[in-house]
């Protein structure tokens, strides 16, 4: 599934117009998408997962799971989250509040090509950009 053109221009941006990898300057037109966490190992088409790159990076990294990559996906869910790409569907929460939560993850899971981002007390379940499901999570034993 290909992102669409909304999405494809707010990660160009994102980056800066350049390669999410070596950071060379990239026009619109010649930049390859590139899922971050690789759909081989689980990755989604979350718009957090997905960077700009240049042709030759791209193919670089193959289907190689970067260096700190689940840091780096948390960072990307939080910008994302930030930018309003990351929403919540049919929940019992506000989005306003639920953005307030999302800013808290700090971890992030990816178990069965599902993302779940985790806070100290929360914990969220991604999927097409929407938090569609989340719980409160007792951290006392």
């Amino acid at each position: 599934m290909k992102p669409r053109t909304k999405e494809k221009l707010y990660i160009y941006y994102r980056e800066n117009k350049k390669c999410f990898y070596c950071k060379k300057d990239l026009l619109y037109k010649q930049i390859s998408i590139d899922h971050f966490y690789p759909l081989s190992l689980g990755g989604t088409h979350d718009v957090f997962n997905i960077v700009s790159s240049c042709k030759k990076c791209n193919k670089i990294k193959e289907n190689n799971l970067p260096e700190n990559a689940l840091d780096t996906l948390v960072n990307l869910f939080k910008k994302a989250v930030r930018d309003d790409f990351i929403t919540g569907s049919n929940l019992d929460i506000s989005n306003r509040e639920l953005k307030e939560l999302l800013l808290k993850v700090y971890r992030v899971k990816n178990i069965s090509g599902e993302f779940i981002f985790e806070s100290s007390n929360y914990r969220f379940y991604i999927k097409d950009n929407q938090v569609y499901k989340y719980n409160y999570v007792n951290t006392k034993m």
